[in-house]
C-alpha cells in the first residue's frame, strides 16, 4: 500500500521546470534589454545627412574651393568642406554645424560673416554630409574635426590669433572641447551648447525616445563599447580652466527646448572670466538666433571677433 507521503507531489514553484521558465525569462529580458540598448546607441549616434550629395554653396558673390582635410585623431578621417577666401583679410573663422546637419547649415550666417571680411572655412563633420565617419559624437570626437580644421587654416597661413570658431548646438559644445584641445582657437562663438551632455540627456530621454528611463543607462553603456563614445565626460562646462585668456562668446535662444536655457546659465557660471560676453535671445528657439535678428546677430559677434583675433 502507497502511503499519502510518497505521492505528494512537489508545489510547481520548486520544479526545475519552473526554475528553468524563470531562468530563460531572466535571460530573455537581458537580451531585450541589451538589444534596445545596442539599437538606441547606433540611432543616437548616426546622422540621417550621412552621404549628402550634391552639395552647392549657391552664394554667387563668394569665391570658393573645395578642399579637404585630415582630423586631429588616430582615425586621419577626411573631412570635406568649402574654404571662402577674403582677400587682404588675415583672420579665418571655422564654421561648426548641428547633428543632422551639413555644412550648408551654417552658409547664410558665414556670408555675412565674409562680407565683414573674414575668410570662412565650411566643412562636414564627421559621419555627416560628404565627410568620411559613420557615426557623430555630440563632440567627444569632432573636436578632432575642428583641430584638423586649425591644422589646415594653418597651412594657409594664418597666425592662432586671427583664428575664431563659431559652433551652433553639438557645434557649440563641439566649439568648446577643441577649444580646450588647441591652444591654436584665439576665441569661439557657441550658440545653444549644453554644458553637461549626460545631464541633457537624461532630463530627455523618455520625451526624445518614448522608452523608459531605465534603458538609458544601457543606451549610454552601449555608445561607449561600440565607438568610444564617453557620454559622461563630453562636458564642455569643465573646459575653461584649460582657456588660459582667451574668450568665448555664449548664445541661447530663450525659448530653446532642445538644450535647456539653464545650460546657458551654468556655461555661464563655469565659464567665469573666460564669458566675454552672452545674450539670451528674446522669443527665440533653438539655434535661430541669426534666423530671427540676423543683423544684431552680426553685429555682435562681429565685435567679438574683431576684438579678440589680431
Amino acid at each position: 500500500m502507497v502511503s499519502e507521503k510518497s505521492v505528494r507531489t512537489k508545489p510547481f514553484y520548486k520544479t526545475i521546470l519552473f526554475r528553468w521558465l524563470i531562468g530563460g525569462l531572466g535571460v530573455l529580458l537581458v537580451l531585450v534589454y541589451v538589444s534596445v540598448s545596442v539599437y538606441g546607441a547606433i540611432t543616437l549616434t548616426t546622422s540621417t545627412t550621412h552621404n549628402a550629395q550634391d552639395l552647392e554653396p549657391n552664394t554667387p558673390t563668394m569665391p570658393y574651393e573645395n578642399v579637404t582635410f585630415k582630423t586631429s585623431d588616430k582615425a586621419q578621417l577626411t573631412m570635406r568642406g568649402w574654404w571662402i577666401p577674403r582677400e587682404n583679410s588675415r583672420r579665418v573663422l571655422i564654421m561648426v554645424h548641428a547633428k543632422d546637419g551639413t555644412r550648408t547649415f551654417l552658409l547664410p550666417v558665414s556670408q555675412r560673416l565674409w562680407q565683414e571680411g573674414f575668410n570662412i572655412l565650411l566643412y562636414d563633420t564627421r559621419g555627416q554630409g560628404q565627410s568620411e565617419g559613420d557615426h557623430y559624437s555630440f563632440g567627444w570626437y569632432e573636436k578632432y574635426d575642428v583641430v584638423g580644421a586649425v591644422n589646415f587654416v594653418k597651412s594657409k597661413g594664418f597666425q592662432p590669433s586671427s583664428i575664431g570658431a563659431v559652433g551652433w548646438s553639438m557645434g557649440a559644445a563641439t566649439t568648446l572641447l577643441a577649444m580646450a584641445e588647441t591652444p591654436d582657437i584665439k576665441a569661439g562663438l557657441a550658440e545653444s551648447s549644453f554644458g553637461n551632455l549626460d545631464r541633457v540627456f537624461q532630463g530627455q530621454f523618455s520625451s526624445n525616445t518614448g522608452l523608459p528611463d531605465f534603458f538609458y543607462p544601457g543606451i549610454r553603456a552601449a555608445a561607449g563599447l561600440l565607438f568610444g563614445f564617453e557620454v559622461l565626460q563630453t562636458n564642455p562646462e569643465k573646459v575653461f580652466p584649460k582657456l588660459g585668456d582667451r574668450k568665448v562668446f555664449l548664445i541661447h535662444g530663450e525659448k530653446d527646448q532642445v538644450v535647456p536655457v539653464s545650460e546657458f546659465y551654468r556655461l555661464i557660471e563655469a565659464g567665469g572670466a573666460n564669458v566675454a560676453e552672452n545674450w539670451l535671445v528674446p522669443s527665440t528657439e533653438h539655434v535661430r538666433s541669426f534666423q530671427n535678428y540676423p543683423d544684431e546677430y552680426i553685429k555682435r559677434a562681429v565685435a567679438f571677433f574683431n576684438r579678440e583675433l589680431s
